[in-house]
């Protein structure tokens, strides 16, 4: 048996005793290992999981999921809207003043915490941040309640994004042009109508000439928005238990 047989055969076997204690290596360094909660991350998940996410549900998977019954949501979705809005990162701030998980603006928070009955200390703080972001994601997907089960999605998805306000004009739009306003593909092509240089046509829906939400430019964003969600649920669908 040479050298590099003999290495080979040593280093499947550490691997194995690993695994086999709850303890996986991230691929950074042979030193960066973290034990996981099977309750959480299925053992067979665990290659097809990237670090990120790996490393926050083991700090936060529970309480997310918690939150997530409590209110109605599948918690995979949350956790793509999550990865999306902040990369996992508990400090993310964006320019408009948008902060934590979840990207909630302070405001929008203050709001949530009220409407619900509950006094919440710090918006920022992960958890409660977590949990805010929750309602609010559930809150968008009872907007759409009557559509159908995907359109749902993705109509939430993009009112978590950009508002509920914009997808109502957009929605506008479309129903103006003939589309049903209930299919999120009806709504896609609608977002970008609703920039400034389509302003003749706003002429011809709004008796102000413009949509009730205003003007939109960031539809670029909305849409690649939605697509990366919906990508990394179809993933955490697959991977992760109900």
């Amino acid at each position: 048996m040479n050298r590099l047989h003999v290495r080979g055969l040593l280093i499947r076997i550490v691997l194995f005793g690993i695994i086999g204690t709850g303890v996986i290596l991230t691929g950074r360094t042979d030193a960066a290992r973290y034990a996981y909660d099977n309750t959480i991350i299925p053992e067979a998940s665990i290659p097809k999981l990237d670090r990120q996410t790996y490393i926050f549900l083991n700090e936060y998977g529970k309480q997310l999921q918690c939150f997530a019954s409590t209110y109605g949501v599948d918690w995979r979705l949350a956790l793509a809207v999550l990865r999306e809005e902040s990369g996992f990162d508990p400090q993310a701030t964006s320019d408009k003043g948008a902060c934590g998980f979840m990207q909630l603006m302070p405001l929008t928070g203050l709001s949530l915490a009220s409407m619900h009955d509950f006094t919440v200390d710090d918006i920022s703080d992960p958890v409660e941040n977590i949990e805010l972001g929750v309602i609010h994601l559930r809150d968008m997907l009872r907007i759409y309640s009557d559509c159908e089960s995907t359109d749902r999605l993705e109509l939430a998805i993009a009112a978590y994004n950009c508002g509920p306000g914009r997808i109502q004009d957009a929605q506008t739009v479309a129903e103006y042009l003939g589309d049903k306003p209930i299919l999120w593909t009806s709504v896609k092509s609608a977002l970008p109508l609703l920039s400034e240089r389509y302003s003749p046509l706003h002429g011809h829906i709004w008796i102000n000439g413009k949509p009730v939400s205003g003007t939109f430019g960031g539809y670029e964003e909305t849409l690649t928005y939605v697509e990366n969600v919906m990508h990394y649920y179809n993933i955490y669908r697959n991977v992760l238990r109900q």
